[in-house]
């Protein structure tokens, strides 16, 4: 008896000595810093502070009246010239497939010079800039007044069987496109995030497509573009749109190399400069051919204060959507080695970022399996938390308690890029547990009655 005793009571002492030389934690405390001077769940966050901007300012104002122009197609009866007035003219959109009203007559395409080449008539009718009661109008002076070939009670009418269209191109990064080409609509699937050790994450994965859309005249704006190819940037795409528009010094062309520029932080700011010189994106038009369009702002940011004309797709533009960086964090200690995402419209405190990585934030007994995240059979859970993170260029290494951060917010430091979360035990934990774990009390209910 006294022999196991000792044995025991030996490999205690081997094992507090072993404890002790080795160091119970991975970065001493006289070598950390406080939480203090962080940003923290007393305040709102950078992210959560964001405020989105109003979608309805992504839309066009249509005019009262639409006019015409080249690339219409009219639906032209004229009795006698277009047609027998025994056979009635034909009839469009009617089948419930097509996006235009329905119309009547015979088809005539308003040409590239904005005219239209009717039969008996030497000369076209120029009716760009018309609305079609004035178009009617026209083709009526010209048949009965003009050329007096019809009466002036010739049955004549015009209508619009097909609007001229805008040609433009969505590249999204955080979307997979299955477009119908029958109905023009698409479904969408969400990206394959990649996989870390252990968790998912965003970053330079397989990426979406693109779709080419022909846009209705009155209807090409960005966001009549954006409800046809899978909506608003999905979580896993950046908080903007970039709009790449084909313009020079003359507003014709865009010059080689005016594109992104392979530095993405000295766009973000050429962009921004931009932007706060003069409050209004027109000032992005014939030498960067490039307009950046935020979708969340912060509180102390003027939303971009968006005109119909900026929102307004021309012929050849291009939408384009992109993936976020890979904004991660890690971590090890006592938790699960993994990386995790870091949510893009919300900020995520430390706790929070634990909870998520499958670490417990509450009071508890045990500790944590580091390979299988499962429970031991130590006595007390390990309570320090150690964020390691890089700030203004150096290494530091933030600790504190769990039972601080779930007392105080003002503990609960929101998680950055990067950082590294280690969960320990303190010099205390670690020694309490070797002991309870090394010493067995055998304990036999009989003996208290003996």
């Amino acid at each position: 008896m006294k022999s196991n005793f000792n044995k025991e009571f030996l490999a205690l002492i081997v094992a507090v000595g072993l404890g002790l030389l080795a160091g119970c934690t991975s970065i001493p405390q006289r070598e950390t810093v406080s939480v203090a001077g962080y940003a923290s769940m007393r305040n709102e966050g950078p992210r959560s502070s964001m405020e989105q901007i109003n979608m309805v300012k992504l839309r066009m104002d249509r005019p009262p009246v639409e006019l015409l122009g080249p690339g219409d197609v009219l639906g032209i009866y004229i009795s006698t010239v277009t047609g027998s007035e025994d056979v009635p003219p034909p009839v469009y959109n009617v089948d419930g497939k097509s996006e235009e009203d329905p119309a009547s007559g015979y088809p005539y395409p308003v040409r590239s010079d904005g005219t239209l080449s009717l039969p008996l008539l030497a000369e076209p009718i120029y009716v760009e800039g018309m609305s079609l009661i004035e178009a009617e109008n026209a083709i009526r002076t010209a048949y009965t007044i003009k050329k007096r070939l019809l009466g002036s009670e010739a049955k004549i009418s015009v209508t619009l069987i097909k609007k001229r269209t805008i040609n433009v191109c969505v590249i999204r990064e955080d979307l997979s496109l299955a477009i119908d080409p029958t109905r023009g609509s698409s479904s969408t699937t969400q990206i394959t995030a990649a996989k870390g050790t252990g968790e998912t994450y965003f970053g330079n994965v397989g990426r979406g497509s693109a779709v080419s859309l022909s846009l209705p005249i009155y209807k090409n704006d960005i966001l009549e573009a954006l409800s046809r190819s899978g909506g608003m940037p999905g979580l896993n795409a950046k908080n903007e749109l970039i709009i790449l528009r084909k313009t020079n010094n003359d507003g014709n062309s865009l010059s080689e190399g005016d594109y992104l520029p392979k530095d993405g932080e000295a766009f973000a700011r050429s962009v921004s400069d931009r932007y706060n010189e003069t409050g209004s994106l027109d000032s992005f038009g014939s030498d960067m051919g490039i307009i950046r369009i935020p979708l969340r702002v912060l509180p102390c940011e003027e939303p971009p204060r968006l005109t119909s004309d900026d929102v307004t797709l021309r012929d050849g533009d291009v939408i384009y959507i992109q993936s976020r960086e890979a904004e991660v964090y890690y971590t090890g200690g006592m938790l699960k080695g993994g990386v995790h995402a870091i949510p893009r419209d919300y900020d995520l405190d430390v706790l929070s970022a634990i909870a998520a990585a499958g670490g417990g934030v509450g009071a508890g007994v045990g500790g944590t399996d580091t390979s299988t995240g499962g429970r031991s059979n130590f006595l007390l859970a390990p309570s320090r938390i150690l964020i390691i993170r890089n700030h203004n260029g150096r290494q530091v290494a933030i600790s504190l308690k769990k039972n601080d951060a779930l007392r105080d917010p003002s503990s609960r430091i929101y998680v950055e890029p990067n950082d590294v979360i280690l969960v320990e035990y303190t010099n205390f934990e670690t020694l309490f547990n070797i002991v309870f774990s090394t010493i067995r009390v055998n304990i036999n209910p009989k003996d208290f009655w003996n």
